[in-house]
Order: C-alpha cells, then structure tokens, then sequence
C-alpha cells in the first residue's frame, strides 16, 4: 500500500437508524446521473460502519484513493496526496431534515480502532473530518466534531488537521 497523508472521517448523509449497505454506496456513486447516481466511475468510500459496528471494505487497499482525482482536490484550496475515506451509516435525523451525529456506541468503537490503526500504519497521517476540507467548508458532514473527538481516543494534535 502507499503512503497515506489524509484519513477523511464522512457520513452517508442517510436518516438516523436506516441502514446502508456495502452495494446501496457503490450504486449511488456509480450509477448514472439520470438514475440518480452520481455517475462516478468508482465509489468515493474506500470503507463504511455500518450501524452495527461492522467494517466492510468497499475499495481495497490495493486501489489506493488519490485525493487529486477524487472528492476534495477541488477549488484553489484543494488539497493534494493520497486519502482515504471512512464513512459511518447516518449523520442525518430521522426525517433526514438536518444533521445530526447519529453514531452508535458500536460505530465510535469501530471508527476508533480504523482511526488509530491508520495512525500507527502512517504516523504522519492527517485525520480530519469532511467539512474540514478548504473546498468543502459549510458543509456538514461528518455532524461532529472530528477534531475534539481525535483528542478522547488519544490521537495525538500532530495527525489532527
């Protein structure tokens, strides 16, 4: 596997409880547009929790996600190097009206062991959250706080961006 420089923490901006699997985010991301897909030609999660804890890998680590052809290189403040991306099922409330941080117990313990295994593997790795990214600032996802979050499982300031 490559070198790693950003772990990006997502939402699937789906309702709080409703499920999401491994096959509904390839298919949103890669259908065509007029199916009401996104009409990529690969999915933009290299990895999902889903509301039980569990970790399905949608890109494996042979398919490294270059940030420069994906997601956040855009705009003059894109950012360039290679991400991955781990996104947890929810983020939105149960009406899908707002955000909302929708994370399970089983979420939080899994999204932390990704986290900090990611840190150990790459000990320069920038984890960050979505919304922190410079082109995609005003959104909100992943609907918490990545930063103070990074902090309460001892991720050390230095590979929080």
């Amino acid at each position: 596997m490559q070198k790693v420089d950003y772990l990006l923490i997502i939402n699937t901006q789906s309702p709080e409880s409703q499920q999401v699997s491994k096959d509904d985010i390839i298919e949103q991301h890669t259908n065509p547009t007029e199916v009401g897909g996104k009409g990529w030609n690969r999915p933009g999660i290299d990895y999902l929790i889903g509301l039980d804890g569990k970790l399905e890998t949608i890109l494996p680590e042979q398919s490294p996600n270059v940030v420069d052809l994906w997601g956040i290189s855009e705009g003059k403040k894109g950012m360039n190097g290679v991400a991955k991306y781990v996104a947890y099922v929810g983020g939105r409330t149960a009406k899908s009206t707002k955000a909302k941080d929708t994370r399970t117990t089983a979420q939080e313990k899994t999204l932390a062991a990704v986290v900090q295994f990611y840190v150990r593997r790459f000990p320069k790795i920038q984890v960050l959250g979505f919304s922190q990214v410079p082109a995609k600032k005003g959104e909100e996802n992943p609907s918490f706080d990545v930063a103070k979050w990074c902090e309460g499982i001892g991720i050390d300031k230095g590979n929080v961006f």
